[in-house]
């Protein structure tokens, strides 16, 4: 596989940087979960549960790692990770600006003792900003970065995915650790990576914020042809009250539609015309989608070749990514009960590639042994740092 050999230390929590590190585990890299001897990484609590083990945003980030418990507050944690790093490709960490270097890990100076090192660092706003020290979620990125506002008046409704998150920071963080080991093998040195969840939520805004960007006007959200102005472009109810989903941008769609459809006398119309011509395509097509249920409308677009389809419940969503015979999902086997979960690859582009069946999620520290003996490490070692509270006292 494309990381395969890869090293990846991965002491980040939570969502944006144990995502980063499953999209690598995906490509065949190697991961170590670093994780303290306290609390541990405690995305594994929060609900919901899946299948009463750990919490959802841990299972579908952390199959196929492993998991050594350092406390690096302690001179021997520190040292311990030392020894990781001299073995390690890339490195990547989610605390706020100045917190490694507070722990005696400055990342300018473990990239001065190792050269060749990938070190990543994911954080709300960066580490160099006028708001680099803020606390955030992907609620506070997604409406820094102007995100947050693409919505229609009145809706305050929370978004329906963390997209600061995941393509904000895991994303953009995977590229751009995949562009550095790229970068790497002519140069021979690693760098430093700054990812800013709430300055990569802006990617998202590339075409429906350049007006806005170079000081001219936009048009408001839910007016401009991909947010819900143009009636060839949006979701209507069908006689069943399911959705469907109509995509017929282009002329040659737009009118295949209008023929199936029977609405000769709107094919010729500009869909993205007047307001009052608008309008009355759209009392039209709401008119018309009324007449028969989402599943026949959906046949009906595979008929007539128009971009249109039902809107799928994530149930339905499973059952459609089952007919794909694609690499949508990785599998493990749960350590607990011997059942079966799946959860979704991190990237699903190359569907030349199949899905990897991973090891199930690890326990907090499960692999500290086997990770510090593969560095000649013996008992009075061991016994020694669980002494110190350097390792946890299970190892």
């Amino acid at each position: 596989m494309a990381l395969e050999g890869l090293r990846v230390l991965d002491l980040s929590r939570l969502l944006p940087g144990p995502m980063t590190s499953h999209i690598l585990v995906g490509f065949g890299a190697d991961v170590i979960k670093v994780e303290d001897t306290g609390a541990g990484d405690y995305a594994r609590r929060n609900v919901p549960l899946v299948l009463g083990e750990y919490g959802a945003t841990f299972t579908a980030t952390n199959a196929g790692k492993r998991s050594i418990a350092l406390n690096l507050k302690t001179d021997e944690g520190r040292a311990l990770l030392r020894e990781l790093l001299a073995d390690t490709d890339v490195v990547i960490e989610s605390f706020r600006p100045g917190v490694m270097t507070r722990l005696g890990l400055d990342p300018q100076d473990l990239l001065a003792e190792f050269p060749r090192l990938i070190y990543c660092a994911i954080s709300g706003y960066g580490q160099h900003g006028p708001e680099a020290k803020l606390a955030g979620h992907d609620i506070n990125y997604q409406a820094s970065a102007g995100l947050l506002a693409q919505r229609l008046a009145g809706d305050l409704s929370v978004p329906s995915s963390v997209l600061g998150d995941l393509v904000g920071g895991s994303m953009s963080a995977a590229m751009s650790i995949m562009a550095a080991i790229l970068q790497r093998q002519h140069s021979g040195r690693g760098q430093f990576i700054d990812i800013s969840l709430a300055h990569g939520a802006m990617a998202l805004l590339a075409h429906t914020g350049v007006s806005e960007f170079n000081g001219e006007p936009g048009v408001p959200f839910g007016e401009s042809r991909l947010t819900g102005g143009n009636p060839s472009y949006g979701v209507y109810e069908a006689a069943d009250g399911r959705l469907v989903a109509l995509g017929a941008l282009e002329p040659k769609f737009w009118q295949g539609f209008c023929a199936g459809a029977g609405l000769s006398d709107l094919a010729d119309l500009n869909t993205n015309g007047d307001a009052a011509t608008r309008a009355m395509i759209r009392a039209r097509l709401t008119e018309l989608f009324k007449t028969k249920p989402a599943a026949e409308w959906h046949r009906l677009g595979e008929e007539w070749d128009v971009c249109m389809n039902a809107v799928n419940t994530l149930a339905e969503a499973r059952t459609w990514a089952d007919a794909q015979k694609d690499a949508l999902f990785h599998e493990y086997e749960q350590a607990s009960t011997g059942r079966k979960v799946r959860v979704l690859a991190g990237v699903t582009g190359n569907l030349a590639q199949p899905a990897r069946p991973l090891s199930a999620p690890p326990a907090q520290g499960q692999h500290t042994r086997e990770i510090l003996k593969s560095l000649g490490k013996s008992e009075e070692d061991l016994a020694r740092w669980v002494a110190a509270g350097a390792i946890n006292p299970d190892a």
